[in-house]
């Protein structure tokens, strides 16, 4: 796997790509493992049904980030990719994705206080949902498109992992009865936050920006080139990710934290070899569907073992160590949790064909209609099979429905590049 990782790269960058690799997999152990040394501690203080309503105050949370993100970090990320040695450009890139960025927070912040205005179940948990909102802050300020795309991620790791340190410590020193659970979430979201004001910091003293207040003109531009993926992106959360949403307004908090349990533990064990690994590649990838489709696509069919194969084997060791891993993080209060992840077992393989198919060649090769179409119509199936199976069969029927959901959007990916006539054999073939 090392060899077909070395040969897509060009000439003199595998050292690069490896620190990147190797921050990108230190940043997911700060977000996943550090957090997760407190979920034994935290579980059994606050039980299922609290943890159940922080995870569906997260859930709101999902889409003011997504408005506050808007598809830059796909979007943008290209752009630099392909103009990183253009100083003025990435100078002016900066103030106008910033600029724009501060605008949608300022908009999500109005939709924010509306909704407590005229919505009494939102407003009955005021405290906690502004305590989970002030996240957005963090993603408005952090830099990760420009990190991204200069392919520098190292910078930023070491923040990523004294930011999770902060929340792990707090966390064991206020949360100390059930009634202390809001501060779960009010400490994940302060550590963002400055976080992602130091990154900003040390994105401008790096390569040396300075902000101008650009034209209306030009952040109307950042928003039409991001516009197709923040739609894409919305019917990424509205089928992958409207689970818990869905749980929380259809089922019980219970049920909520139940489903949450299971998911998360899946998370964790994807997250390695799937987030890390794609962040990375990203850039490159892009750079070389630049230079010709041909080698783009080679590079796509060199990421496929390494992807499949590492998915494949954390599905594997997901359904057989889910009895003991929800016991040892959970407790016995969280035992349902087990059918959770053993359903979820197959999404690592399905995720990754889903990020190979759609952002590493589809977007690459500015498929971008067929891409927001067919994320709209995985959209439309997964809140569907949402809908009928959460009423049906609760937390269980959001698992079946995620699967299915998610099947059924890969073999639209696959469907539409064999139409376009890709090499798509070639592209998931195993042994080539």
């Amino acid at each position: 796997m090392r060899g077909r990782l070395v040969a897509l790269l060009p000439q003199g960058q595998w050292r690069k790509f490896s620190i990147n690799i190797a921050s990108l997999f230190s940043v997911q152990v700060a977000n996943y493992l550090l957090p997760l040394l407190t979920v034994p501690y935290v579980s059994r203080v606050i039980g299922p049904e609290r943890m159940g309503l922080l995870n569906f105050s997260m859930s709101y949370n999902n889409y003011f980030v997504l408005l506050v993100s808007f598809g830059f970090d796909v979007a943008i990320v290209r752009l630099v990719a392909a103009n990183r040695d253009d100083h003025a450009y990435i100078n002016r890139l900066f103030a106008q994705v910033l600029s724009a960025k501060l605008l949608l927070l300022a908009l999500a912040a109005c939709i924010f206080f509306a909704l407590a205005i005229v919505d009494s179940s939102f407003r009955a948990y005021l405290p906690l949902h502004m305590a989970t909102c002030l996240y957005c802050v963090g993603v408005a300020l952090f830099p990760q498109w420009l990190f991204q795309g200069m392919e520098d991620l190292s910078r930023i790791a070491m923040l990523s992992l004294l930011g999770k340190s902060i929340i792990t410590l707090g966390v064991f020193v206020l949360v100390r009865q059930a009634d202390d659970f809001i501060y779960q979430n009010l400490i994940m979201s302060s550590s963002h936050v400055i976080v992602s004001t130091i990154a900003l910091g040390i994105a401008v003293k790096r390569y040396k920006l300075t902000y101008q207040v650009p034209g209306w003109q030009s952040i109307r531009q950042r928003f039409r080139e991001g516009f197709t993926f923040f739609l894409s992106s919305i019917n990424n959360t509205l089928y992958s990710s409207s689970h818990v949403f869905m749980l929380g307004i259809f089922s019980t908090s219970y049920a909520v934290g139940v489903f949450s349990a299971g998911s998360r533990l899946e998370l964790l064990l994807r997250v390695f070899v799937s987030m890390a690994l794609n962040q990375a590649l990203f850039p490159i990838v892009a750079n070389g569907f630049g230079q010709s489709q041909e080698r783009g696509l080679g590079m796509v069919r060199r990421i496929a073992p390494v992807l499949l194969t590492g998915t494949a084997l954390i599905g594997v060791l997901l359904f057989v160590s889910a009895p003991l891993a929800v016991s040892l993080l959970y407790g016995n209060r969280f035992n349902e949790a087990v059918v959770v992840v053993r359903i979820l077992a197959v999404l690592p393989v399905l995720l990754s064909m889903n990020s190979l198919l759609g952002m590493h060649t589809m977007l690459n090769l500015h498929m971008d209609r067929p891409y927001f179409f067919i994320t709209l119509v995985g959209s439309v199936i997964g809140l569907s099979l949402n809908y009928k199976l959460i009423h049906q069969y609760s937390y269980v029927g959001a698992a079946i429905a995620w699967v299915c959901t998610e099947a059924c959007v890969v073999i639209a990916m696959l469907g539409w590049l064999i139409y376009r006539r890709i090499a798509i054999v070639k592209l998931i073939r195993l042994n080539e």
